[in-house]
């Protein structure tokens, strides 16, 4: 009876363990890719340009940064490199494309040694323009602009599966999240004795007083 009380336990924290994962792994599936801009001045983020810093990814609502006819090109610092997925901004009336570079290191502007990434048409009212998932810490950003206007609430959404990784859940940490990854993956100690059949998925043991 001890025996089957042993096996009975382990078999239970290892259901459990298997099931926290599964549901962590379908959470990170569900889980939206805008769930954190990290495109923000408080989170470290700079532009190279002051103006376009305070008109783009600060927290104050601006009336965004002008987009002139002809070339702009402005650089995005992150706090540190990040597996980027998506960025987006407002548009208001500009008309042309964007190509987005990226590095892991700083660059003067007109480098060679930028990684192109993706190069598309502005579009109306929002433009979105997915990258990766890809490392960066710096993303350039080339503006061709055939008729001016002006830009606002420049985001980059970093890949979603990692945010849930790194994001708490219940308290737990990315740290808690892998521990409970290996509980659920780690073989039990010792097997249950040969002899035994399959424990059946639930069992009702009475309680008999004297």
């Amino acid at each position: 009876m001890e025996i089957m009380s042993a096996y009975f336990s382990r078999f239970a924290a290892i259901g459990c363990g298997i099931f926290l994962a599964t549901g962590l792994q379908l959470f990170a599936q569900q889980s939206p890719v805008h769930s954190r801009n990290i495109a923000r001045l408080d989170l470290g983020a700079r532009v190279d340009d002051k103006i376009a810093e305070a008109a783009l990814i600060s927290n104050q609502p601006t009336i965004g940064y002008s987009l002139s006819d002809g070339r702009t090109e402005l650089v995005l610092s992150l706090s540190k490199i990040e597996n980027i997925d998506i960025v987006s901004f407002i548009n208001n009336g500009a008309t042309g494309s964007v190509t987005i570079s990226t590095s892991n290191s700083r660059l003067a502007v007109a480098s060679s040694q930028w990684h192109q990434i993706a190069k598309q048409d502005l579009t109306a009212k929002i433009t979105k323009v997915k990258l990766g998932p890809t490392e960066a810490k710096y993303v350039k950003f080339s503006f061709d602009v055939a008729k001016s206007g002006r830009i606002s609430g420049l985001a980059v959404y970093p890949t979603a599966s990692l945010v849930v990784a790194q994001t708490a859940v219940d308290g737990k940490d990315a740290k808690d999240f892998k521990e409970s990854k290996e509980v659920a993956e780690a073989p039990p100690e010792e097997g249950p004795p040969p002899t035994l059949p399959d424990p059946p998925a639930f069992v009702f043991v009475p309680l008999l007083s004297e």
